[in-house]
């Protein structure tokens, strides 16, 4: 309530203070940034108390209002993620330019700093895992399956482990422009060697987790030129190949289940060769018409010997090279294709101490090439990848890709996948993969020659974030003879992501 006071000074200009008043401290004054709303209207009140317009009461029960309603335009603003958090010094709010503004990003988990998209993407998972192990069975040099006389339990990290990604973008110049880290932990205990955090598990008392900073790089392009990409990151070849996987969200192989490793296998081993993260600088061209073509230097990987039954090259005076030609696109309407092909090759170099019988500088070349289709039609998803390498090894890159007499083996496979979503939550599916590394003269018999392995699965999403998961895993390794033995595992556990 205002109270009119008879005054010949002020009868005249009161109703248009009033008016002014009213305006101003009402929903009506929109017509100024939050921050200057505060101050022209706290000082007209002010004025008018001096003036006597307003009594001691009403000034006060005036900026109560005010104060109250400066409140709630504030906290409206905390949840759109709009505070106004800095100024620029001698302009004042006016003057704030656009990046002291926060506010929520357009897409993903994050917020919008002025021009700079903040984005973190992340997983929890972790999964009960059971594996049969076979009591007995012909030695298999290279083996990737967990052996011994007893079952055994763990309860362990999938493919990928548990993950945070932190993505910058922003716009300058013209120039799209982006920064990634990712962070990836098992969980489980382990014991860092040569593998670094994927080295080998340490089921023991007062261990910790291995922490994985797989990929730390930077990106810089456009929609007419491209993107170049300089950092550590997935490789081009066999890239697809594991991420068109479907145990890449959830567990496959549970490899060394009795000390489990950083991460589970999937099919890494099983179908096709471990891309893995690599120091690099990479082109990607504009897409034309559902069309992409990459090409990079990647920082040269040793020849290295996995089973004991091979030949080690540890210098690299080049580059290794790879590329990768791919297509995304609709063959009609509801049916969609992804198809690729990727290709690497590098040269290695015996040096002085190397275990393997050739004079140091002599070099050798190894190359590989990969190729897959992905189908989705409507709600059934189908896969085919295939791989064949000169030198290029099993499991890893260039794991026992050469003899000790420094000849370069062949390795081959591939692996067939279908799924089905029967409900817009509930996802089945199932895949069958092998892969194969042929003998030379000199080989022993014990090298192992196959590992093949069947995979069914059921995906539940519980939430948008939460998934649960059952795996039933069927694995067989041969060695060169032809001989070898199987065992089962069974897997149960969940998903967190953002």
């Amino acid at each position: 309530m205002i109270r009119f006071i008879k005054s010949k000074k002020t009868h005249k200009s009161l109703p248009k203070i009033i008016t002014c008043l009213l305006l101003l401290s009402g929903s009506g004054f929109l017509f100024l940034p939050n921050s200057v709303r505060a101050d022209t209207t706290d000082e007209l009140l002010d004025q008018l108390k001096r003036k006597g317009v307003l009594s001691t009461s009403e000034f006060k029960t005036l900026k109560e209002r005010h104060r109250r309603e400066l409140q709630a335009r504030h906290e409206k603003l905390q949840r759109n993620n709009q505070v106004i958090v800095g100024t620029r010094s001698g302009r004042g709010p006016l003057g704030t330019p656009d990046d002291h503004y926060v506010k929520a990003a357009d897409k993903g988990i994050g917020l919008r700093i002025g021009a700079v998209d903040v984005t973190l993407n992340g997983a929890v998972t972790f999964f009960a895992t059971q594996a049969f192990n076979p009591s007995h069975g012909p030695q298999v040099d290279g083996s990737l399956m967990t052996t011994g006389a007893n079952n055994s339990f763990a309860i362990r990290g999938g493919l990928p482990p548990s993950l945070l990604i932190l993505s910058l973008a922003t716009n300058q110049m013209g120039y799209d422009l982006g920064f990634t880290a990712g962070f990836y932990t098992g969980g489980t205990n382990v014991n860092p060697g040569l593998l670094n955090a994927n080295g080998v598990g340490a089921a023991i008392g007062l261990g910790t987790p291995g922490i994985d900073v797989r990929q730390i790089f930077g990106t810089i392009g456009s929609a007419d030129f491209g993107t170049v990409k300089i950092g550590r990151d997935l490789g081009l070849f066999a890239g697809d190949a594991i991420f068109s996987d479907d145990t890449i969200f959830g567990a496959g192989i549970p490899y060394f289940n009795t000390a489990p490793h950083n991460s589970t296998l999937g099919r890494i081993g099983y179908g096709y060769v471990y891309a893995d993260y690599i120091p690099q600088i990479s082109y990607t061209t504009p897409n034309f018409q559902g069309f992409t073509a990459s090409i990079g230097a990647f920082s040269p990987l040793q020849m290295f010997d996995f089973t004991g039954d091979s030949g080690t090259m540890t210098s690299h005076d080049q580059p290794m090279f790879q590329g990768r030609l791919k297509y995304a696109g609709a063959l009609t309407e509801g049916v969609k294709v992804t198809a690729w092909t990727s290709a690497l090759t590098q040269q290695h170099r015996a040096e002085i101490g190397d275990a393997i019988n050739l004079a140091p500088g002599t070099n050798i070349r190894a190359f590989a090439v990969d190729a897959g289709t992905k189908f989705e039609i409507g709600p059934a998803n189908f896969v085919v990848s295939g791989y064949y390498g000169v030198g290029l090894g099993n499991v890893g890159l260039f794991f026992d890709g050469i003899t000790v007499n420094g000849i370069k083996r062949k390795s081959y496979g591939g692996y067939a996948q279908g799924s089905y979503m029967i409900t817009d939550r509930l996802k089945v599916g199932g895949s069958y993969g092998i892969s194969l590394l042929e003998a030379v003269y000199g080989d022993p018999t014990t090298l192992i020659r196959s590992s093949d392995a069947y995979i069914g699965f059921a995906r539940y999403k519980l939430t948008d974030w939460f998934s649960l998961e059952a795996e039933f895993i069927h694995t067989t390794q041969r060695n060169q003879t032809g001989n070898g033995f199987s065992n089962n595992a069974m897997i149960l556990g969940s998903v967190f992501a953002f």
